[in-house]
């Protein structure tokens, strides 16, 4: 099982759909039975889209009769638009902030309104043509990006339209927060809010849906009605900052919506959606493992993932990661390796106590030098302080060997270490002074070494 959500992200986790159908048991008896229906329709829209497509590329779309004609071959792919508070439209305007609820929003304005929508993510040439996009020159920096985005709105007769939510939820309960740029070139902007429903339970995006995805629901349910209502152009006071600005217009258009303003952005967003795909990937590798080899109760939740290697430069990663602290288990490094997919992030949490494991038992050939001379201090200045006691010049048959010397495990702060340090400092000394009184047959003792008191 996972690990349980915070309050937060079950807040955040709200503002989508986390599944394609909703309703109840009737209404998916009655989609189940509408199933050979909506294939055969999406079919057939599929082949009337491409035609519409082929149209808008050679036909003046920005005439009214040739949008009229576009918007009626779009109903009869169940795409349909509604209109309100039309009176509160300024064609003057620069710029159009819109709420973003689906793919086809702009193509929903774009029939009632013409308007350019900027390569803001920087798509290569061929897909901001293939899309309609205007490029703004969005790799080379920031400020040449708003530069030409403020030179479009001077220049252009037709507004900008943006959607300055950055990412789509369900439109259902509140807005995400707004980037800021879109209010940095111009002080004044025309929010516009769409809504839509459908006569069946089928959301029109979900939380890791695709837009190819959401296409396809829109060619296979019934219709789609969207509903378009303009709200009066909003003015930049003086002495007010971009982002007062833009989150004065948020909640200008959360109110026309019936919504609230949530306190999250599209970057909560996609961390949700990661870490939702981690907690899939391991779940996934916990039911292979379980199939794979089947291990008793207890064993079962610290074995799962250790029996399943990760991606090839993920497992370096952990083979990396085991090199230093082998008294890790694999399976606890490859866990937090998936999470963090960074060798340092993981090295960091381990040593500063923030996972929980089970030490392995480790034997000498495994360990890496570094923990192999941690490991046994504390043994060694045992061994040589019963040495020295005993007074005597000879060394017992074990001493002849060579010794190493370590901490019982690698200490987490930095003092410890420097203790640990000392006392095999310490250690190693004293069986260097006991093997030169042996090697020399010296009538001598440790402790009169140490004391001084030898003629």
């Amino acid at each position: 099982m996972g690990p349980t959500p915070d309050k937060s992200e079950m807040e955040l986790s709200k503002l989508f759909d986390s599944s394609r159908l909703s309703g109840n048991f009737k209404d998916t008896v009655l989609i189940c039975i509408y199933l050979p229906l909506g294939i055969i329709l999406a079919v057939l829209r599929l082949f009337m889209l491409f035609h519409i497509y082929a149209m808008s590329s050679v036909l003046p779309v920005h005439l009214p009769v040739f949008r009229n004609i576009i918007r009626f071959m779009l109903l009869l792919c169940g795409l349909s638009v509604k209109v309100k508070s039309e009176e509160h439209r300024n064609n003057d305007c620069p710029v159009i902030t819109c709420n973003h609820i689906s793919p086809a929003d702009r193509l929903i304005l774009y029939l009632i309104q013409p308007n350019i929508l900027a390569n803001e993510w920087g798509y290569p040439p061929f897909l901001s043509w293939l899309f309609g996009m205007t490029d703004l020159d969005v790799e080379d920096s920031r400020d040449t990006f708003l530069q030409n985005a403020k030179r479009l709105c001077q220049e252009s007769a037709v507004p900008l339209f943006t959607r300055p939510e950055g990412s789509s939820t369900s439109g259902k309960r509140a807005l995400l927060k707004f980037s800021t740029w879109q209010f940095s070139i111009c002080d004044e902007v025309q929010p516009v809010v769409i809504s839509a429903k459908r006569p069946m339970p089928i959301n029109l995006t979900t939380l890791r849906s695709t837009a190819m995805s959401d296409l396809f629901y829109f060619i296979y349910s019934p219709y789609t009605l969207f509903s378009v209502t303009y709200l009066p152009v909003i003015h930049r006071e003086e002495e007010e900052t971009v982002e007062d600005f833009s989150e004065r217009v948020r909640n200008k258009m959360a109110d026309g919506l019936g919504l609230t303003a949530s306190k999250h952005s599209r970057h909560d967003k996609n961390d949700l959606i990661k870490k939702l795909n981690y907690n899939q990937t391991l779940c996934e590798n916990e039911g292979e493992a379980v199939h794979l080899r089947p291990a008793p109760a207890q064993r079962q939740t610290s074995n799962i993932v250790e029996s399943q290697p990760l991606r090839p430069e993920l497992e370096s990663m952990v083979q990396s990661c085991k090199a230093v602290v082998p008294q890790v288990p694999i399976h606890v490094l490859r866990k937090e390796i998936l999470k963090t997919q960074d060798v340092d992030a993981t090295l960091s949490n381990i040593l500063e106590g923030n996972i929980d494991y089970q030490p392995e038992a480790e034997s000498t050939e495994t360990q890496s030098p570094a923990i192999s001379c941690l490991s046994r201090s504390q043994s060694a200045a045992s061994n040589a302080s019963q040495v020295s006691s005993t007074n005597s010049v000879k060394a017992s048959t074990s001493g002849t060997q060579l010794q190493t010397y370590a901490a019982v495990q690698f200490a987490k702060r930095s003092d410890q270490r420097h203790m640990s340090l000392s006392e095999r400092k310490q250690a190693m000394l004293q069986e260097a002074r006991l093997r030169y009184i042996e090697k020399h047959q010296l009538p001598i003792t440790l402790e009169q070494i140490e004391s001084g008191r030898f003629s």
